[in-house]
């Protein structure tokens, strides 16, 4: 059984483009193998850099200013707290407070010191004119352990605070920059970071802004301050699917293939014979001319016509085009015929496309016999011999007189299958 189309076509082009495909193979092991390796064996790391937070320290304002003077809202004696505006008429003295609390989990206790100061400040966009600092009080703490607060007091008078910045701008004259008041509370802890000793230093403020017959208080710039240290920490490098399962599917393709070539170069799998190519250009031509093509039985009477043996099935294709006719296969030599009133272009296929393949189907019951006689051929497909039977058939076959209706029908060739169109076209 010889092999179908399909397969010679495939085995040509394999030949034919061997080289081709080994290279594209080899790149897509390549490729693949690295991905895989890079994947799953060396992924290399990326370095970040990690902040990690040792303890924090955060501060907060609180105050408040007791009524010491009639008036019909505020009662003598009460306290205003928390409030953003307050009166000087009624309650000139401001009492505040720092609150400064230690937190950290695992550290280590820490010195504390506090200072507050009154700053009454000129400045603009950054750059700082002249300052005025006033010391209100300071504490300090020798070890204060983490969640523990320590707190510092501090009174100011807001008349008196007027006076004074009205005195310098008065001394100073018209001077640049915008004037601020403010409370500020210097922060200095020591603590451990580590096994080693670490400062923290910072600054809390609590704005003071008096106008007229009030002053206004905040808001505060204070809040959490953390003692950070960075480093850089490795992590193994991550990939998607497209490397760590593509990676390894495609070295195995690649691998497989140069395998597979490597066996079949080895075995000359991809190399035709001379028969074999043969054979594909006869099924390439059979398969392209198929609607030129009839199959039927040959009435005896072609044989006296003059034969020519045809190179190929297309050139009988070409001639019967070009002649008007059509194309007529034997089912019984496997012969193509083209048949003119005075020339019949023969071509008889390659001895290959007589076996059986696997992708030929079963013609029998497809056909009939024209006039009655059957011509058969023998192996090698005798056109001799396949014409004195088919005589020998008719004669047995004939009833009265059935030689001279078969001279005189006049008809060489007649197709069984009466659906079947006229090859010409016509």
């Amino acid at each position: 059984m010889t092999q179908g189309r399909s397969r010679l076509r495939g085995r040509a082009i394999v030949g034919s483009w061997f080289a081709v495909l080994a290279a594209v193979l080899v790149a897509l092991a390549f490729v693949g193998g690295a991905a895989a390796y890079t994947a799953h064996v060396d992924p290399g790391s990326t370095t970040e850099q990690v902040e990690r937070t040792h303890w924090t320290a955060d501060g907060t304002y609180h105050h408040a200013a007791e009524v010491t003077r009639e008036n019909p809202v505020f009662p003598v004696g009460s306290t205003l707290s928390n409030r953003s505006t307050y009166y000087t008429g009624v309650s000139p003295e401001l009492d505040g407070e720092y609150a400064l609390t230690y937190t950290g989990r695992d550290a280590a206790p820490a010195t504390v010191d506090l200072a507050a100061s009154l700053v009454i400040q000129s400045s603009s966009d950054g750059t700082v004119y002249w300052t005025d600092r006033t010391a209100l009080d300071s504490t300090s703490v020798d070890s204060l352990a983490p969640g523990e607060s320590t707190r510092l007091g501090f009174t100011l008078n807001a008349t008196e605070v007027a006076e004074r910045r009205s005195a310098i701008q008065s001394a100073l004259g018209d001077t640049q920059g915008e004037i601020a008041t403010f409370v500020a509370v210097d922060v200095t802890v020591a603590g451990a970071v580590d096994g080693g000793s670490a400062d923290l230093s910072f600054t809390h403020r609590l704005p003071v802004s008096v106008d007229g017959g009030s002053y206004t208080v905040g808001p505060e710039t204070a809040g959490s301050e953390p003692m950070t240290t960075t480093q850089a920490v490795s992590t193994p490098r991550e990939y998607g699917p497209l490397w760590s399962l593509g990676g390894p599917l495609l070295f195995l393709v690649g691998a497989a293939g140069l395998a597979g070539l490597a066996l079949g170069r080895r075995r000359d799998a991809f190399s035709l014979s001379a028969a074999e190519r043969d054979l594909l250009a006869y099924r390439d031509d059979r398969a392209e001319f198929d609607e030129w093509i009839v199959r039927a039985r040959l009435s005896p009477t072609f044989e006296d016509r003059t034969r020519a043996e045809a190179e190929s099935l297309a050139d009988v294709v070409d001639f019967a085009i070009d002649a008007g006719t059509g194309v007529v296969e034997d089912p019984g030599s496997g012969r193509f015929y083209a048949v003119t009133e005075e020339l019949a272009v023969v071509y008889d296929p390659p001895k290959l496309a007589r076996e059986p393949t696997g992708d030929d189907a079963d013609d029998d019951g497809v056909l009939a016999d024209v006039a009655g006689v059957s011509v058969p051929a023998d192996e090698n497909g005798s056109s001799d011999e396949a014409g004195s039977e088919a005589v020998d058939a008719a004669e047995e076959g004939g009833s009265g007189g059935s030689d001279s209706e078969d001279a005189d029908a006049g008809a060489t060739v007649e197709a069984v299958d009466e659906s079947a169109d006229d090859p010409s076209g016509e």
